[in-house]
């Protein structure tokens, strides 16, 4: 008798599972808990290739036994732990948790908005059961787990946290809301300003709020940054940063224009790497205040910024122009507006680099990095009626923009873990010279 898929998929989990236990044992590290005194991850512990390929594959050997398992009455019911998750979130509970022992859900409800001791502890139970989010040592009582004492002891997961947990849940909702009412795709016009109960664009209502601002730009740095498992990358943080990706070395001597590119980290990356090469780095004033401060001695010279904004007219010609992470964040006709202002500064065989999420066509990844990179999409509809986009979608927005926009190749660039958001390196010349 064939093999039945389940019992592959046990079979699979139990050597994936067997590999990583004696991985921990032959470093000397204890076993993945939830315990609250355990290892939530091992952050400090760079791992090999070998084994976060295998975690991966459990992972999604796992997933796929859970979900074959419960069958379509559990998988296809909607849970509300968005709720719970926001509540700790916005009410910062983590931190009003003791690192030791425990607190009363009455006197943590206190800390929290004065909200009732049932309604807290509600939550906070949904929680416990569907995140492993604190625990309760008796009746009553609040503690950390593992998880949740990472929300203290990790800035950056946390910000990461806040990014998913509150500014994206309370909007998640008003998405067919939004498709329903709204038919344009204006970035004012999202299920975020429906659910905000305000008439502006999430961005614009960010340049009022100089601190939700700020907390923002940690989120996205955790984002690019953050290990999407419990065990760190093993290349240095640098290496695995997409700008890398680009062969830089075949440009020669130039000028690079990066659009967009806030406190300038991307063109000291390059810089260094590539003496060849000068940057200039755009974005708008508050965005690159006090980067010149920031510069390295050693790229003084080389790399200088200059305020910008993409929907005026560039000033600056130059031989490249890289856009990293922004055009994801507009719909497709203001893509379009943001090329076409370009081509003022342009000369023939100018480049581009475009650095940006790139969608996997359906089917053509595992499920669970195309559910990965759709998530990310969701949530850009969500906030500001952008999208991540596949490689046709590229294409015809340079096509669109002007005829003599020429994409010679949309490619990926890899990351270590499938689990992790895909980037693409789209390369394009502008008006390229005939031989």
């Amino acid at each position: 008798m064939a093999t039945s898929r389940i019992s592959e998929l046990s079979m699979s989990i139990l050597t994936s599972t067997g590999k990583i236990d004696t991985y921990l044992q032959r470093k000397g590290l204890p076993t993945i808990s939830f315990n609250a005194l355990g290892p939530g991850r091992y952050g400090t512990i760079p791992v090999s290739p070998d084994i976060e390929e295998t975690r991966v594959g459990a992972v999604k050997a796992v997933t796929e036994l859970l979900e074959l398992l419960q069958g379509p009455s559990i998988s296809l019911k909607p849970t509300f732990n968005g709720a719970s998750l926001q509540a700790i979130s916005r009410w910062d509970i983590a931190n009003k948790v003791p690192s030791e022992g425990h607190i009363s859900f009455a006197d943590l409800a206190k800390q929290c908005s004065d909200i009732s001791e049932l309604d807290l502890c509600r939550l906070l139970r949904y929680a416990m059961v569907h995140h492993r989010l604190f625990h309760e040592p008796r009746p009553g009582a609040v503690a950390h787990s593992a998880y949740s004492r990472l929300l203290v002891q990790e800035p950056l997961l946390a910000d990461m946290f806040w990014l998913f947990a509150d500014s994206g849940f309370s909007a998640f909702p008003y998405i067919v809301d939004a498709l329903e009412r709204f038919k344009d795709h204006e970035p004012s016009h999202t299920a975020w300003s429906l659910a905000s109960g305000i008439n502006k664009g999430f961005f614009e209502s960010l340049a009022q709020q100089p601190e939700l601002a700020t907390r923002f730009s940690r989120a996205m740095a955790a984002l690019s940054s953050f290990p999407l498992g419990p065990f760190s990358v093993p290349e240095a943080p640098e290496s695995n940063n997409p700008v890398l990706h680009y062969p830089w070395s075949r440009m020669g001597e130039g000028l690079v224009v990066d659009i967009g590119g806030s406190s300038g980290m991307d063109a000291f990356l390059l810089a260094k790497a590539f003496p060849n090469l000068r940057f200039v780095v755009q974005d708008l004033p508050e965005a690159i205040a006090g980067a010149e401060a920031s510069i390295p001695e050693e790229l003084h010279g080389r790399v200088s910024f200059m305020s910008y904004s993409f929907f005026t007219p560039q000033p600056c010609t130059a031989d490249i122009y890289m856009i990293k992470m922004c055009f994801h964040n507009w719909p497709d006709h203001y893509c379009v507006k943001i090329l076409r202002n370009q081509i003022p500064a342009l000369r023939s065989g100018a480049r581009f680099v475009i650095i940006d999420g790139l969608l996997p066509k359906r089917g053509a990844t595992s499920f669970l990095a195309e559910r990965s990179a759709r998530f990310l999409d969701m949530m850009m509809l969500t906030k500001v009626n952008g999208r991540e986009r596949e490689a046709e979608d590229w294409i015809r927005i340079f096509k669109q923009a002007d005829e003599r926009f020429q994409v010679l190749s949309v490619k990926a660039a890899g990351t270590l873990s499938e689990l992790k958001h895909t980037f693409g390196i789209i390369d394009v010349v502008f008006d390229r010279p005939k031989n």
